[in-house]
């Protein structure tokens, strides 16, 4: 170092870790975050990034609410019931 150079005069930035590990979600979150899952065109890799959760959290969670064990609106229920083979299915018959 040059005499009268007081050393690194510069920005440090801390960077926290991403929080991971068990956390507890409530239903009625749950349900919005899968709701927004089933959205026309999202997908769960990009709604899960955007809520800081795994995507195959998010995958639980669908499952939950096909089988309901997740309680989400009415309106979402009928569109989860009817999913594009049931309606072939019944179309057959």
């Amino acid at each position: 170092m040059a005499a009268g150079d007081e050393g690194f005069m510069g920005r440090c930035e801390v960077v926290e870790p991403r929080r991971r590990g068990k956390r507890h979600w409530a239903d009625e979150v749950k349900a919005r975050i899968v709701a927004e899952s089933l959205q026309p065109g999202a997908r769960v890799v990009d709604v899960a990034a955007r809520h800081d959760i795994l995507p195959h959290h998010l995958s639980d969670w669908r499952r939950h609410a096909r089988q309901s064990r997740l309680a989400l609106p009415g309106d979402l229920m009928d569109a989860l019931t009817t999913s594009p083979s049931s309606t072939v299915a019944e179309q057959r018959h």
